[in-house]
């Protein structure tokens, strides 16, 4: 429908339910259902009803005990709307600190219970942003099926709010095409916001599939496209963390034992100076992404000749005109000088929090992968903050004395679900 059309054929909302109808209500109070052929009732059995908002760019889910949470919508023409808001990354650690809080508080110290109640009101109340991040998803998605995952899940979904961390191979991607045109002085599309509400943003594109090919219900106009597969992309996150079987995860042995033969041998070469040491790290690291550099060369139609040159005048420079590649190859180096034991999460963790780093106004993270990247945040004089732990967080956005002693929603809201 036009938004500009007459008040009485505009779309107030629409509701998937689960009685299998979807239901259309009009401005004008008309209501029309008919049965759902859109495949998402298959995807919502825990839910009473999914509604979309289209004016008021919200997505409503539902559950059949009550609980409720909403997902905020952005436009094809504005698919990150921060307006000036903090963007805070949360780590799984601290994602289940928030979930704890609400669903197991005897667990955790009370200042941590307080501070997490208050971050989820703000987030709930839409005065700061907690991006979703494919590691939560992956993560979230491989435990197996019990009831704290199920509360892990809902807490994820409902301080989210629809907002994404764009996936770090794809920032990185991007990064590099963008480095690599502005050398050979190539036009390419504008860098894509990476804290976004854009459609599956937070997958692969190997995932996620294509969104120009996207195909919509019969009917529906052209102008509805980004609508319609935001409400998609929520809904595959949300049947990915409340499917009750777990998703196995991949294996990233081949890159943990890569690294730590490399790390063990630099470890051995203490007879060489430190920036000799670094400078070979920094090799390494390039090494490591070759595949990358020269996927995203072909995608602008950069040259060998031109790759060459930007490797040999940036790659050894403090900076590589990336954030959050950059951020990356100095704490992936320092964590080699250090000679510290690699684990398989590792790359995961040093991918997502320095993409988060180099993104986001706050991360908050554990200590030891938190230390390592203080070391980075500083040499580099990003203006990112790190905490580890949310009591930090929470007094960085706002003072104990601005606390309001009014914890009766969030508390209300998850209570009914325990």
């Amino acid at each position: 429908m036009r938004k500009d059309g007459p008040v009485s054929t505009r779309i107030h909302a629409i509701q998937w339910r689960d009685d299998g109808l979807v239901v259309v209500k009009l401005a004008d109070g008309r209501i029309t259902a008919e049965a759902d052929l859109t495949g998402l009732a298959g995807m919502l059995e825990l839910f009473s009803v999914v509604e979309y908002r289209p004016w008021h760019r919200r997505l409503i889910f539902k559950f059949r005990d009550g609980y409720g949470f909403d997902c905020e919508l952005g436009t094809a023409r504005v698919p990150s709307p921060i307006r000036g808001r903090p963007v805070v990354y949360l780590d799984q650690n601290q994602w289940s600190s928030l979930s704890k809080a609400l669903f197991a508080p005897q667990r955790i110290p009370d200042s941590e219970r307080l501070a997490a109640v208050r971050l989820l009101m703000m987030a709930e109340a839409g005065e700061v942003i907690l991006p979703l991040s494919s590691a939560h998803l992956s993560e979230t998605g491989a435990w197996s099926n019990d009831v704290g995952r199920a509360e892990l899940a809902r807490t994820l979904l409902a301080g989210s709010r629809g907002w994404q961390m764009r996936d770090a191979l794809e920032v990185r991607a991007d990064e590099f095409r963008h480095c690599l045109a502005e050398l050979a002085v190539i036009d390419v599309a504008p860098r894509a916001p990476v804290i976004t509400l854009e459609p599956y943003a937070a997958l692969d594109s190997s995932v996620r599939g294509d969104d120009e090919s996207a195909s919509l219900p019969d009917g529906l106009p052209e102008a509805w496209k980004f609508g319609y597969l935001s409400i998609l992309s929520n809904t595959v996150y949300v049947a990915c963390l409340l499917d009750r079987e777990p998703t196995p995860r991949g294996s990233l042995a081949g890159w943990l034992a890569r690294v730590q033969q490399f790390s063990s041998w630099l470890d051995g070469e203490q007879h060489r100076s430190k920036s000799d040491r670094r400078k070979a790290a920094r090799l390494f690291s390039a090494a490591d992404a070759t595949t990358e550099i020269a996927t995203a060369a072909a995608e602008i139609g950069a040259t060998p000749a031109q790759v060459t040159k930007w490797f040999a005048g940036a790659w050894d420079q403090m900076s590589l005109g990336s954030p959050a590649t950059t951020l990356f190859r100095s704490v992936m180096v320092d964590k080699m000088l250090a000679g510290a034991r690699w684990e398989e999460n590792d790359l995961t963790d040093l991918m997502y929090l320095c993409t988060a780093a180099a993104y986001c106004d706050h991360v908050v993270g554990e200590r030891r992968t938190i230390g390592l990247l203080r070391q980075s945040v500083r040499r580099l004089a990003s203006p990112v903050q790190l905490h580890t732990n949310l009591v930090a967080v929470v007094n960085a956005l706002r003072p104990p004395d601005e606390w309001s002693d009014s914890g009766s929603r969030t508390v209300r809201h998850h209570d009914q679900a325990r």
